[in-house]
């Protein structure tokens, strides 16, 4: 048996996902399958390709090589999918659109239903990832629109339109109740477990500087990768956390975490919308920009 296509195709989506099930709902198939097919291509190549836990797959050293050339591989004949179905005549416009995990949930979402309404024929489709990356992609063409959080480095070829201000609140969980009740000074917390963001993303660089601000060195007990991670490890008092107020609310009202009140600010943050103005939007896209740049 030799491997072909079909096999490097699941391989992207297992690596992309880090996680079988969720490749498999990708790939309209079943999870058994998948995991059948990785074992294949396994076999025929005479590595290991994933690392397996409870939480998922990681690659291993040759899956991360054989991910570096099959991601490529696989988006650029996506494209060429797509690019053949226009010029055959299919009536559907795409769209790509990159966003953090915060602008997405915060904002984009409620966006992109509105959207959809009023052009069911137009297909998007979303990427999540972090801020920096995000730009990356948009400055590689690879998106139409980028949807991030500041802060961020402002380019003269970037069109940047800030769309909603939030602000970040200091939680804990139940074992923290007493640092709840009186406002306090951020470096009297410095004793306690911190839970963060992974120190690639913006939002590090953010609270890092807050810190610095403070007179302080941030110490992360805990780093996490997305930010729907940070609040189920502080429900469970493994530590406190930075969080967006609007995703806090729900749990602090069910007494789950409790805020905790600094002496200090915490400064605003913003949701931008961001485009590349060397490069044309197409009609689609371009409603799209409006409606989301839009804050009425």
């Amino acid at each position: 048996m030799t491997a072909n296509f079909e096999h490097y195709k699941v391989f992207y989506y297992v690596a992309k996902y880090k996680n079988f099930t969720r490749a498999a709902n990708a790939l309209v198939t079943s999870q058994p399958s998948v995991t059948y097919c990785m074992q294949n291509l396994e076999n025929v190549l005479g590595c290991k390709l994933f690392i397996r836990s409870r939480k998922g797959v990681k690659l291993t050293e040759e899956g991360e090589l054989l991910y570096s050339y099959v991601a490529p591989a696989c988006k650029q004949l996506f494209q060429g999918e797509e690019k053949l179905g226009e010029l055959l005549g299919e009536q559907h416009e795409y769209i790509n659109v990159g966003a953090t995990q915060i602008a997405m949930l915060s904002y984009l979402v409620a966006r992109l239903n509105l959207f959809q309404e009023q052009y069911p024929q137009v297909k998007l489709n979303i990427f999540n990832h972090n801020t920096q990356q995000t730009l990356n992609e948009l400055k590689a063409g690879k998106i139409d629109l980028a949807i991030i959080t500041t802060p961020f480095d402002l380019e003269q070829t970037l069109k940047v339109v800030s769309v909603k201000p939030f602000n970040s609140i200091l939680v804990g969980g139940t074992k923290y109740k007493e640092y709840g009740f009186d406002t306090v000074y951020l470096s009297e917390l410095a004793k306690l477990p911190l839970i963060t963001m992974s120190s690639s993303t913006t939002t590090f660089s953010f609270f890092q500087e807050f810190y610095r601000s403070c007179g302080l060195t941030m110490q992360p007990a805990i780093k996490v990768a997305t930010m729907d991670l940070i609040l189920p490890i502080i429900t469970k008092n493994l530590g406190i956390g930075f969080v967006p107020e609007e995703f806090s609310r729900p749990f602090i009202e069910q007494g789950e975490i409790f805020e905790i009140k600094l002496h200090e600010p915490i400064p605003k943050r913003d949701i931008c919308i961001v485009s590349d103005t060397n490069r044309p939007l197409s009609p689609a896209a371009k409603k799209l920009q409006y409606m989301l740049e839009c804050q009425e």
